[in-house]
C-alpha cells in the first residue's frame, strides 16, 4: 500500500471515530429528568439546555477525504455549513416552542405541540423507511449498494421507535406517572447513546461513499438524469409533512467537499 493509501485509509479511521462529549450528555440526562421538579418548573429545562448547546462553537467543517485523494479542488462548502448551522437554531427555537406549549397546554388532555411535531416526524420517518425498503429490492445485483441503504433503513428504523414512543406518551388524556415516563425517558437517552457509539462510525463512512459516488455521478451525467447514490441522497434529503416546501438543496451539498457533513447529521439524526 502506498504512503497515500496509508494516509487516506489513517485520515478516513480518524473522522469516523464516534467522539463521545460529556457536556451533552449532562444535558440530555437534565432533560430526561426534567419532570422530576415539582410545579411544571422542568419545562424551563429545555430552553436552558437549548440556550447552552446554541453557545456551543460550531464544529469544523471538514472535507471529504475522497475529494483530496482524488485531487478535487479544495474550497469552501456554505451551504452545508449553513444547513448544519440552521439545524442548530432549529433545535434551539424548538425547545422554547416546545416548553412554551408544554405550559400552555396543562389545562389540555394532552399537548398538541408534541402530538403534531412527535407525529410528523415519525409519518415523514415511515416514508424514508419505505422509499429506501424500495430501493433496496432493486440494487440486489450492487453489495455496496445494499450496505448503504442497510445502515439506513437501521437508522431509520431506529427513529421510528423514537417518534412513535414520543407519539404515544404526548396522546395518553392527562400524561404518565413520573414514574412510568421517567424509565422510559432514561432508558430512550441510554439507548440512543448506544445506537451513536455503535453506529457513528459506519454512519459516517457511508456518508462520505455516498457523497464521492453522487459528486462523480452528478459529474458524469452533467446534471441529466440521476445515478444510485444521487437518489438515496435525494431521498435522505427530501423533506416532507410540514416542512415540505423547505427542502434541502442536495445537489449543491454534493458538489461541496464538505457535504458529507450535513449527510451524516441527517443519517445520525434519531
Amino acid at each position: 500500500m502506498s504512503v497515500e493509501q496509508d494516509n487516506f485509509a489513517a485520515r478516513l479511521k480518524e473522522l469516523s471515530q464516534h467522539s463521545f462529549k460529556m457536556d451533552s450528555l449532562i444535558m440530555d440526562t437534565a432533560l430526561a429528568l426534567s419532570g422530576l421538579i415539582p410545579h411544571g418548573a422542568g419545562a424551563c429545562v429545555a430552553p436552558l439546555v437549548g440556550s447552552y448547546k446554541m453557545g456551543q462553537a460550531d464544529s469544523a467543517l471538514v472535507d471529504n477525504p475522497y475529494f483530496i485523494v482524488h485531487g478535487v479542488d479544495q474550497r469552501p462548502s456554505p451551504k452545508t455549513k449553513h444547513l448544519l448551522r440552521h439545524r442548530k437554531v432549529r433545535s434551539y427555537v424548538q425547545s422554547f416552542t416546545g416548553t412554551a406549549a408544554a405550559i400552555g397546554s396543562a389545562v389540555l388532555p394532552v399537548n398538541p405541540y408534541a402530538l403534531i411535531r412527535e407525529g410528523n416526524a415519525a409519518g415523514v420517518t415511515a416514508v424514508h423507511l419505505y422509499r429506501f425498503s424500495e430501493m433496496a429490492k432493486h440494487c440486489r445485483q450492487s453489495k455496496t449498494l445494499c450496505q448503504w441503504l442497510d445502515l439506513l433503513k437501521l437508522m431509520k428504523t431506529y427513529k421510528l421507535f423514537n417518534k412513535g414512543l414520543g407519539v404515544g406518551l404526548a396522546a395518553i388524556p392527562g400524561g404518565i406517572s413520573l414514574g412510568v415516563s421517567l424509565p422510559i425517558k432514561l432508558g430512550l437517552l441510554v439507548h440512543n447513546i448506544g445506537v451513536a457509539a455503535q453506529e457513528s462510525a459506519l454512519c459516517k463512512v457511508i456518508a462520505m461513499e455516498l457523497h464521492w459516488r453522487a459528486y462523480q455521478e452528478r459529474n458524469l451525467l452533467k446534471g441529466s438524469g440521476s445515478g444510485p447514490a444521487t437518489a438515496i441522497i435525494r431521498e435522505l434529503m427530501t423533506r416532507r409533512g410540514v416542512m415540505c416546501g423547505f427542502s434541502h438543496n442536495y445537489p449543491a451539498l454534493i458538489q461541496e467537499p464538505a457535504g458529507w457533513n450535513a449527510f451524516a447529521a441527517k443519517i445520525m439524526d434519531i
